[in-house]
């Protein structure tokens, strides 16, 4: 009877890691960019004052009046690519459940799992589908961090969904793009196109990779370790055009950094012969204030949580 009502045109993204807390607030409003409320990114050594912090964000911003989407981090769960069962879709979660389990580490029972499709594949036979599956405690644990904090948490998402929905809003999404987001110590490479998600690869490099590398200016080291992430956008490009009937990538866009890499974009452009760009936060979103590089880098996958439809299935 006195619950709060929730606002339906506001959400909050809350990614907190090892390293602090990123949160973002965005209100969607009809046929005008996003508008992004809140952006704070704070540095919590401590995990154990992760809660104390959060309850402070959370009233500072009178944020328990809006949705909550979390994302979990890339380590806390698996993506598996599995032949679509043919079953009821009442039926399809528990059919997944079966088919996974002998494809992960640790027993089914302490799994939570959930699916989205794979769209217009060209391979014969049945469709495919990409499960989800992470670990019920990890899942538990994040949801009881952010509702003890007063936050009302609808959806547990994952990076490549966050991310799905920043490249929604780039220019590049009309035809199609990669799209490279480097963490602190890995990153990911999602394609999508028209507000799809094609595909999706991780990368066992992050920006603290180059960090000496950047401070002593060592540009043949950088280029090397560049080298890694040009094979591994190339290879999802490859699959990508040969596996889905779509046109072929033309561009890459590279989330914001939070530490910058000199010479990045282009380097990436001249070895895979595609327009490469980095992307700036500011420019399809209203932030009212601009945010710095290192601001829209902490926060990347928070904003792209917050900018979910959380009606969508």
């Amino acid at each position: 009877m006195f619950k709060k009502k929730l606002q339906k045109n506001a959400v909050v993204g809350v990614c907190p890691d090892e390293t602090g807390i990123a949160l973002a607030c965005v209100r969607r409003q009809k046929d005008n960019p996003p508008i992004l409320e809140v952006c704070v990114a704070k540095d919590t050594q401590n995990l154990s004052l992760q809660g104390a912090e959060l309850s402070r964000l959370t009233k500072a911003h009178n944020l328990d009046r809006q949705v909550c989407v979390t994302t979990l981090n890339l380590g806390d769960y698996s993506l598996l690519m599995i032949e679509a069962p043919e079953v009821p879709d009442e039926e399809l979660r528990a059919a997944i459940r079966w088919r996974i389990k002998d494809l992960i580490d640790f027993d089914i029972n302490d799994a939570v799992v959930d699916v989205f499709e794979i769209p217009n594949q060209k391979a014969p036979g049945k469709g495919k589908l990409n499960a989800v599956v992470g670990r019920a405690r990890e899942v538990h644990s994040r949801i009881e961090l952010l509702s003890g904090a007063g936050l009302a948490v609808k959806v547990v998402d994952i990076p490549e969904m966050a991310m799905r929905n920043i490249a929604a809003l780039l220019p590049e999404d009309v035809a199609g793009t990669a799209l490279l987001y480097l963490g602190r110590k890995n990153g990911l490479i999602t394609i999508t196109r028209q507000q799809t998600l094609y595909l999706s690869r991780r990368i066992d490099i992050g920006y603290e990779s180059f960090q000496a590398e950047v401070e002593s200016g060592d540009t043949d080291r950088i280029n090397k370790r560049l080298d890694h992430i040009v094979v591994e956008i190339q290879r999802s490009m490859d699959y990508y055009e040969s596996h889905f009937s779509q046109p072929a990538v033309t561009n890459v866009v590279i989330a914001p950094l939070s530490t910058p890499i000199p010479g990045m974009e282009s380097y990436i452009q001249a070895q895979i012969g595609v327009n490469c760009r980095q992307m700036d936060i500011n420019a399809i979103i209203d932030t009212g204030e601009a945010l710095d590089p290192h601001t829209q880098g902490r926060c990347f996958l928070a904003i792209g949580a917050a900018l979910r439809n959380t009606e969508m299935a």
